[in-house]
């Protein structure tokens, strides 16, 4: 007996993983919703989010959290049936435009620290000098531990410890 081999009829599996694909960058390119203020009301991401800038700068619909930092990207098109939110739009909430203020040297040991009194993001910059035989704990062993205005931790310093701690110099 022989096997019998038939052709499959009608639209073929990649075809329909082509429309499939399709549709999908269509919903996809649909936009976001983006507004100056996201008040996300439930989830793990609740509270209010402000705009940090427009589509073409982040992307569309990057928003930070101005008590907490996070930082989220709440695109409708790109929630999830696992990540979901559900916001309203809200009065303008804005966040801080510039760094805390540094710590102060001698709080951790240090004898002195360098700066020029800015807090702006990117440019900023605190320098401390732990005055050998003394060393910067956990660090390298250099004497100058440097901090920044970074938006990494924005309105945080990066490098601090903590909410805004400096390693010991001792």
């Amino acid at each position: 007996m022989g096997s019998a081999f038939t052709a499959m009829s009608g639209p073929g599996p990649f075809l329909v993983l082509c429309i499939f694909i399709l549709c999908v960058r269509v919903a996809y390119q649909q936009g976001c919703n983006c507004f100056e203020c996201k008040n996300i009301t439930e989830g793990v991401y609740k509270g209010s989010y402000y705009a940090m800038g427009d589509a073409s700068s982040t992307g569309g619909c990057l928003y930070r959290d101005p008590i907490t930092g996070r930082i989220i990207r709440a695109c409708d098109s790109e929630a999830t049936l696992a990540d979901t939110y559900v916001y309203e739009q809200c009065a303008n909430v804005t966040g801080p435009e510039i760094c805390i203020l540094p710590p102060e040297a001698a709080d951790f040991g240090y004898l002195n620290r360098t700066w020029d009194g800015a807090r702006e993001i990117q440019t900023s910059k605190v320098s401390y000098y732990c005055e050998p035989p003394k060393l910067v704990t956990g660090y390298n062993g250099s004497a100058t531990y440097d901090i920044w205005c970074s938006a990494a931790n924005f309105p945080q310093w990066q490098f601090t410890v903590g909410y805004n701690d400096l390693p010991r110099c001792m």
